[in-house]
């Protein structure tokens, strides 16, 4: 057990007499999961493990914060307690990050919110927010999630003054996706497959993430129903924190850190309702934007309609499109570029077709490769010895610059999980890149099947997806692969039925 190995002998000892009627658990670290979520220091450089105090105090404190029974004691309520589906965020701060005042003590509730220990007030300076899904889950239809969310919203608009407006482009306060593992926050917020945390939001502040939400997409997500996870009442929950809420120590409370199970007729607890007043003050605000519809929660905005710059697409009609390059975008859409064209999809085919130069100014026709860097929210289209940068579909000043020799005729192009963008060229090699980069990185260049296996040669176009997954494409065929560059099963397929909605639409 990794969690036992780092302690003490003594330690070890007192651990392992609290685990020993668990039975054959040893796959759950009760040490890793209590620093996780604010009960226990992390461990300082050459400290070989927390002392049988710390540790006994802080079980205590998970269970009088859960409402067992408090005896600190690893028992089965405990561990069934800690292995329940929940939130990602701490329960509370770590101990050793208290002000003096409140060591040893614990926050009772939102009203003392237990994030407000690094920034008392922290919450938005403004009434009016903004919310964009970048990246919707395949499992729901996305007018779904879209009435999800703004059902949600509109718990918190009601009993506080805050207006939310749903925008398709630009920056967003709150941005919402979904994603599978490690995804754009760093290792110590990775999702870990389904059960288990469920979602993570950010807190409001001035840093670029203030607000973001993000939801494990392995997780089985439902509306209305019995099975699964609800996926209106855990957005409910994340926009809780999105607003600057803590977690609750009431657990009938939306606020509290543990998924409930389906209601169809949730609400908030007077606790969560204290708590967002303490920080906005009493009212009520409105929802705009989405779609009405969905219980738990009405709309009272309207849903505004932008005039189309271009032709609706019709489903199915593009079933012969190849892909010359593909990349999503901050608009939560994927862009698919044949020679000077470029189509809009969403996860049910192309919804609108257009003159790439009119979606991109300025950008080449036939691009060899495009990419979207999801850290610095921009877009990067290749073509030869050039490359075009674009934020929010705006040619940024100062390009197209020229590309080092190395990086010239890039075929395709894809950002891993550890923030590198790489550039597939001829001869069925990748390279690393990044912008002032003037030579290759060491170790470069690479095959590129000695990193994908079972890939194609001559790659045309590549894709790093919200859904957690990698696709690579040639012709009208795509291999789809894990986080570790695993070739999934029954890959390849056609591109015509997941991507361009001709004939049967299969998951992809």
């Amino acid at each position: 057990m990794e969690g036992v190995a780092r302690q003490s002998v003594c330690c070890f000892v007192f651990l392992v007499t609290l685990l020993g009627v668990l039975g054959n658990r040893d796959d759950f670290d009760a040490g890793n999961f209590l620093e996780k979520f604010g009960y226990l220091d992390d461990l300082a450089p050459g400290q070989s493990g927390h002392s049988e105090s710390s540790t006994r105090d802080a079980i205590k404190e998970f269970q009088r914060f859960n409402g067992l029974r408090v005896t600190g004691r690893l028992n089965r309520p405990t561990i069934r307690k800690m292995q329940q589906p929940r939130c990602g965020l701490p329960d509370m701060v770590k101990p050793g990050e208290r002000p003096a005042r409140l060591r040893g003590g614990r926050a009772r509730n939102n009203a003392l919110n237990p994030q407000a220990f690094y920034a008392p007030g922290y919450k938005w300076k403004k009434n009016d927010l903004t919310y964009k899904v970048t990246g919707y889950t395949r499992q729901l239809a996305e007018n779904q999630q879209q009435v999800a969310f703004r059902n949600a919203l509109q718990k918190w608009s009601n009993v506080v003054p805050l207006n939310f407006r749903k925008v398709t482009s630009g920056t967003a306060d709150m941005d919402i996706f979904f994603a599978r593992r490690q995804h754009t926050d760093g290792p110590g917020n990775a999702f870990d497959g389904r059960g288990g945390t469920l979602a993570h939001a950010f807190f409001p502040g001035d840093h670029p993430i203030s607000g973001d939400t993000h939801f494990d997409e392995d997780e089985q997500w439902t509306i209305g129903e019995d099975r699964g996870t609800n996926l209106e009442i855990v957005a409910a929950h994340e926009f809780g924190h999105a607003l600057g809420l803590g977690h609750s120590n009431r657990p009938d409370a939306l606020m509290a850190p543990y998924y409930q199970g389906y209601d169809p007729n949730y609400a908030l607890h007077r606790d969560d309702i204290a708590g967002i007043q303490t920080l906005y003050g009493r009212g009520s605000g409105r929802v705009a934007g989405g779609s009405n519809g969905g219980g738990g929660g009405g709309g009272r905005g309207t849903t505004p309609r932008p005039r189309p710059t271009t032709t609706p697409a019709p489903r199915g009609r593009y079933c012969n499109v190849k892909f010359d390059a593909i990349a999503q975008n901050s608009d939560g859409y994927t862009y698919l570029f044949r020679r000077n064209r470029v189509y809009k999809l969403d996860s049910r085919g192309v919804v609108q077709a257009s003159r790439t130069s009119s979606v991109f100014p300025r950008a080449p026709s036939t691009p060899g490769a495009a990419v979207y860097d999801r850290y610095r929210r921009q877009l990067f289209i290749f073509k030869g010895q050039r490359y075009w940068r674009y934020t929010n579909n705006r040619l940024d000043s100062g390009y197209p610059r020229s590309l080092p020799s190395d990086f010239h005729n890039a075929r395709a192009a894809i950002q891993w999980s550890d923030r590198g963008i790489y550039l597939f060229t001829r001869n069925n090699y990748y390279v690393r890149w990044a912008e002032g980069l003037t030579r290759l990185s060491r170790g470069y260049p690479r095959a590129v099947r000695s990193f994908w296996r079972g890939a194609p040669t001559n790659i045309e176009a590549a894709l790093q997806s919200n859904d957690g997954y990698y696709y690579i494409f040639k012709g009208r065929r795509y291999w789809k692969y894990n986080a570790g560059a695993q070739l999934q099963r029954g890959y390849p397929k056609d591109t015509r039925g997941a991507w361009l909605s001709c004939g049967t639409i299969k998951p992809r």
